[in-house]
């Protein structure tokens, strides 16, 4: 098992295929699970001792909270894909195990492309996978730059949590735009790290593209 500067993880299959897996939300998983229970547990000693019925309630609400939000966090970052030359094989990850959503889906290029937020507020950088079986590419990586060169992975991959997600090396200029090699160098090192490795993984061209978000990320505000 090899970690990744953004904490994905890659480890070779039976087969000698690489699998990338997003990185365990151990922090946001606390960060749901550790207030909740305090919440829980002082709301129903209230209750108990206070003879203050109505906190049960509020014991019974957080609980629900947890019960829901938990799973939730835990199935953005369960995705994983399985590398061979030429395909890629999206899959769902638990541990070290992995199960394949669909047959192998032929890789045509990857792509590493800088989204631009609103009034130069920050970026957002993605690794995408373009194939010939879906009808857009898939993303693979994401990582939000703002409030000064801070680049922090978005949790799982999938734009939730970024506060709680990992810090990665800083994107050196997070709101220069390129559409070639030059992107790069502007790109956080975990993002160009992954970028690098899917591509030479899948034997495929590595292209740049940049572009426009209509609004802030809802979760960094």
């Amino acid at each position: 098992m090899t970690r990744l500067l953004s904490r994905y993880e890659t480890h070779r299959d039976a087969n000698g295929d690489l699998v990338v897996m997003m990185p365990w939300p151990g922090s946001s998983l606390l960060g749901c699970a550790a207030p909740a229970a305090v919440v829980a547990i002082g709301a129903a000693l209230v209750a108990r001792f206070a003879h203050a019925d109505g906190m049960y309630g509020l014991s019974a609400m957080t609980l629900l909270f947890a019960v829901i939000v938990i799973p939730i966090v835990i199935y953005q970052s369960s995705h994983a894909w399985i590398l061979s030359r030429g395909f890629i094989k999206p899959a769902t990850t638990l541990a070290r195990r992995h199960w394949p959503h669909s047959g192998w889906l032929g890789a045509g290029s990857v792509v590493l492309k800088r989204e631009l937020w609103p009034g130069n507020g920050g970026s957002t950088d993605t690794v995408w996978v373009v194939t010939d079986g879906t009808p857009s590419p898939l993303k693979v990586a994401s990582v939000y730059n703002w409030d000064g060169n801070e680049s922090r992975l978005a949790s799982g991959g999938m734009g939730s949590l970024a506060r709680s997600g990992p810090r990665v090396p800083s994107a050196h200029a997070p709101l220069v735009v390129a559409s070639d090699v030059s992107l790069k160098m502007s790109v956080s090192e975990a993002i160009s790290e992954i970028a690098d490795l899917v591509a030479q993984e899948l034997g495929v061209p590595l292209g740049y593209a940049w572009g426009y978000t209509r609004q802030r990320p809802d979760d960094i505000d």
